[in-house]
């Protein structure tokens, strides 16, 4: 088979999955010697888009390959999906969704102690939606849930892996920059929730 023939089915395999396909699942149907020369195809599969133009790359992501449109095109897609159901995360998800992507496995006991307050709601809000899953039991009194974060995590936040989280520090830097600004890949509402303390 041409290498020719191995960027096409690298490339159909990428654009027709619409679940993760595993590097070495790829090159097994593909007929490659190793899982690198399936990220060998995918950079020359994105050189020659970037050389003839083209409105869309392929990005690691979640452990696999997705297309994605450049920025230039946003605006216009923008503007044809902009009924599309929008994944709402409220400010108090936000917050234990960082706590457990960064703590993980974490319980809802600790996650409650770092918000100061109740996270029942939030949890069931991001284990419903797939953000975060039940990882185990802590061997303690009561043996609570041990949550982590999902592959969808990873694919909701475009993450290749979860150590491309900045860490805490950094995190603490990014929202006071922040402030206020609108996060455009999610819908944040206030649920007016409020801390104590």
């Amino acid at each position: 088979m041409s290498e020719i023939d191995k960027k096409g089915i690298i490339e159909a395999l990428i654009f027709a999955s619409p679940n993760y396909l595993s590097h070495s699942k790829m090159a097994s149907v593909a007929s490659l010697d190793s899982n690198e020369q399936v990220g060998r195809i995918v950079d020359a599969l994105n050189r020659d888009y970037e050389k003839n133009g083209r409105s869309f790359r392929i990005k690691p992501i979640a452990g696999g390959y997705q297309f994605f449109t450049t920025k230039p095109y946003a605006p216009y897609l923008r503007e044809i999906f902009s009924e599309k159901k929008v994944s709402r995360l409220t400010r108090s998800m936000l917050e234990v969704l960082g706590i457990v992507a960064l703590k993980q496995p974490v319980t809802k006991p600790v996650i409650e102690k770092i918000r100061a307050a109740d996270s029942g709601g939030p949890v069931h809000s991001l284990l419903d939606q797939g953000l975060i899953t039940i990882r185990g039991r802590q061997k303690a009194p009561g043996r609570p849930f041990l949550y982590g974060t999902t592959r969808e995590f990873l694919r909701f936040f475009g993450l290749k892996r979860i150590e491309d989280l900045p860490d805490e520090t950094e995190l603490a830097g990014l929202f006071s920059d922040a402030g206020n600004k609108d996060i455009p890949e999610m819908d944040i509402e206030d649920d007016g929730e409020k801390s104590e303390g």
